[in-house]
């Protein structure tokens, strides 16, 4: 059998964590049922004060800086396990007393010391070895799968702690109303032992391993360790935002508790439901939390948890003794909320105190956050508590417990300021996170649970495909991982998705799978790479240049252009001089059009005379967009060699770069087409030639009355100084087209006018049009 000597294997390590969820539950059940709201009222019970219930809040809590000598004694330790579990036995021991006192026939001032002695014992000796135990578990955790464990970890309490609070408190509601309520609060707290048996069996189940550091330290050396945390420069501001941040959530203490049972009257199964929806809201949001702090980090999700959780008060501000079915409706239904935010706060405080803490001491760095928040979370009720009794004489119970929910919301924002200056390693900018959340949409959230959890091929490409239609970038770590998906479709699709985010630092994951999965790319990879824009792709593109799939090159070559990169000119002109791949060549030479690469003159001019229209079509859009006049001989020359289907583009670079006496050339290569969308680029090259191009190119848009409406509203100026020009319009919206040129020729006197009247080229009145306004 492995003992702690052996490291544990990746299965040994999961079934650890397992049996660490069944001792989480069991000990959160042992909790629910000896603290809280069952200790309050059995506090009451006996009489007690709020100073009672104040000192029974504190003293547990004060006793959690013994979490750092504890840590100090832990490294002389070679094991976890050995060091952690007299401390959880003794504190589970301790309850056995409390369970009895109900049935002791003592004077109720004894049972309250008794009672405060036992607890106080108990927390002693957990207080020792918490943080140690929470190293145990960090270690096992890798940190990238922190919020998805935790989540679910913290889930498991929450849900088995308000549904067996709940039940205790049918069952205590039960023997209250036989009269024999000091018998209830005996059965619950004896079945809270019970629970403390249980959760200390699986606790013993657990895997053992061996601490890496042992280390045997002098009372100097253990002092300076003790002090280490505090002279941390970083880690001293997460240590004064926990205290900040602890003294909101603490100032209350139990007096919820005390409120709901005094000033409202709710019974027992009532307040338990409002637990139960809490549990409810941390179950329910437990995964979210989760895939939000490992995909954001810890910082900004406190920052919106904590928010939330500054508003939980006013709940219970806004209820009305008066009307108790109003107040119990009020707060079972805002703990639901209370618990969704109280989740994501009980998760990312302690991750981000795991995340701050040094790796080679974190146990000691642990145990001072974590005695930090026992010496806050002590202090904090008592003055919660003295401010009650303050208020209470005064203002009433009602308004006394109020005015202290009013402090709590208060001091929770209050809190918030102190998290500003924290920095965790790779988290995510607060206003990034709010831009993904205000993206979230069901449908995404359920393209997002499908991708997660089918193991379909299909449903997955699906899923990554709504994923990317709906922008949800807070999948983009989802999608990244499906680039290595065994199925090319789900591969294809999620460079699709990630082109579709557009995220600049999304192109780091595709440029990894280029280079260390060559033989798994995808054409969609490469283009996702130049929609992303991120130049640091362009070493990784050039490469694909050379690629022996044609489809690679290609893509590369258009993505590079589409990145935008100076580096990128130079390698695209050695692919565009390549003559004997008309696909690279083509694409490059569209790449450096994009790029506005002048230089790229030499090459571009050889193209135009590229045996392949394709390749011809492309140089000629670069000739037009780079206005290239140097290209002005090669154009006349290779319209002069070829007629076919770049014909348009050709004669439109020929408008961009040539002069009024290339027209007759241009409109003769037009009188030859038959394609109506070639013949109307032409003249848009004309137009262009003539310097009318925008004016033409709307009248090509319109058709019928409409084009008709808009020739006279153009012309009408015109019109009422020259009548002729009046009867070539009518001869035109006649279908006369070639005698309405020669006509608005003559009438106008343009010898432009006059070369497109020779020609009579279908369309050309339009440019005509246009000209005799201009005159």
């Amino acid at each position: 059998m492995a003992d702690r000597h052996t490291p544990p294997t990746r299965i040994e390590t999961l079934q650890t964590l397992r049996t660490a969820n069944l001792d989480v539950a069991f000990s959160t059940a042992f909790a629910t049922l000896v603290t809280g709201a069952f200790l309050v009222g059995f506090v009451k019970l006996l009489g007690g004060t709020d100073l009672w219930i104040g000192v029974l809040s504190a003293l547990p809590a004060a006793l959690g800086v013994l979490q750092i000598p504890g840590a100090i004694i832990a490294r002389r330790f070679p094991s976890y396990k050995g060091f952690v579990t007299p401390g959880g036995l003794v504190w589970r021991a301790m309850y056995v007393p409390v369970a009895i006192l109900p049935l002791l026939a003592l004077n109720n001032e004894l049972r309250l010391f008794v009672l405060v002695g036992c607890v106080s014992i108990g927390a002693f000796t957990i207080s020792l070895v918490n943080s140690t135990y929470n190293d145990w578990i960090a270690e096992l955790v890798p940190a990238r799968s922190r919020g998805w464990y935790f989540s679910r970890r913290n889930a498991i309490g929450a849900g088995v702690g308000a549904t067996v609070g709940l039940l205790g408190g049918l069952l205590l509601d039960r023997f209250k109303g036989a009269g024999r309520e000091d018998i209830g609060y005996s059965v619950v707290f004896g079945i809270g032992v019970l629970c403390a048996a249980l959760s200390m069996a699986f606790f013993l189940r657990m895997r053992d391993m061996e601490r890496k550091n042992v280390q045997k330290q002098s009372l100097r050396e253990g002092l300076g360790s003790f002090a280490a945390p505090f002279r941390h420069r970083e880690f001293r501001k997460v240590l004064l935002f926990l205290a900040m941040f602890f003294v909101g959530q603490t100032f209350a203490g139990n007096l919820y508790a005390a409120f709901a049972l005094e000033s409202l009257n709710m019974p027992f199964v009532w307040i338990q439901a409002c637990t139960l929806m809490q549990a409810l809201g941390t179950v329910a949001s437990s995964s979210l939390w989760g895939f939000l702090a490992d995909r954001y980090g810890n910082k900004p999700c406190l920052i919106l948890a904590g928010v939330g959780i500054a508003l939980n008060p006013l709940a219970w501000v806004l209820t009305n003794p008066s009307n108790l079915n109003l107040s119990v409706g009020l707060l079972v239904a805002s703990h639901f909320l209370m618990g969704l935010f109280w989740c994501g706060v009980n998760l990312t405080q302690f991750n981000l105190l795991l995340a701050t803490a040094p790796e080679e001491d974190r146990a000691s760095f642990i145990g001072s956050g974590l005695a930090i928040q026992g010496v806050v979370s002590g202090l904090a009720p008592l003055l919660g508590a003295e401010l009650m009794a303050i208020l209470r004489p005064g203002l009433g119970a009602e308004h006394a417990y109020k005015g202290v929910f009013w402090g709590v919301f208060i001091l929770r924002l209050f809190a918030m300021i102190f998290l500003a200056p924290v920095r965790e390693e790779g988290s995510a900018h607060v206003q990034k996170t709010l831009r993904d959340l205000r993206k979230v949409t069901p449908k995404g959230m359920r393209a997002l649970r499908s991708l997660s959890r089918s193991g379909d091929a299909h449903i997955r490409a699906a899923a990554i495909d709504n994923v990317g239609a709906e922008g949800f970038s807070m999948a983009s770590d989802e999608i990244v991982k499906a680039l290595g998906d065994p199925s090319p479709k789900v591969r294809r699709n999620a460079a699709r998705a990630l082109a579709r985010l557009g995220d600049q630092r999304l192109a780091v994951p595709l440029i990894q799978h280029l280079e260390n999965h060559p033989d798994s790319v995808e054409e969609e990879m490469v283009e996702a790479l130049g929609d992303v824009g991120n130049p640091q792709a362009v070493p990784a593109l050039v490469g694909l240049l050379q690629s022996p799939r044609s489809l690679l090159r290609r893509a590369a070559a258009k993505a590079l252009g589409r990145i935008g990169s100076s580096e990128a000119i130079a390698p695209l002109i050695a692919a565009a001089e390549e003559a004997g791949d008309p696909d690279l060549r083509r694409a490059s030479i569209q790449a450096l059009r994009v790029l506005g690469a002048n230089e790229s003159g030499p090459v571009v001019f050889d193209s135009l005379f590229d045996p392949h229209p394709s390749v011809r079509i492309a140089a000629a859009e670069a000739v037009s967009e780079l206005n290239m006049v140097e290209a002005l001989p090669y154009v006349r020359q290779a319209l002069a060699y070829y007629q076919d289907e770049a014909v348009g583009e050709m004669v439109y670079a020929l408008g961009c770069v040539g002069t009024r006496e290339d027209l007759p050339l241009m409109l003769q290569q037009v009188g030859h087409l038959s394609s109506q969308t070639t013949r109307r680029r032409c003249l848009l090259g004309v137009a262009r030639l003539l310097g009318v191009e925008g004016e033409t190119y709307r009248l090509l848009l319109l058709e019928g009355f409409a084009l008709d409406a808009a020739l006279l509203d153009l012309m009408q100026p015109v019109i009422r100084t020259n009548r002729r020009i009046r009867v070539a319009l009518d001869r035109y919206g006649s279908g006369q087209e070639s005698e309405a040129l020669d006509m608005l020729a003559k009438a106008t006197q343009n010898a432009s006018t006059a070369i497109l009247a020779e020609y009579a080229v279908e369309d050309s009145f339009l440019i005509a049009a246009v000209l005799a306004t201009k005159i």
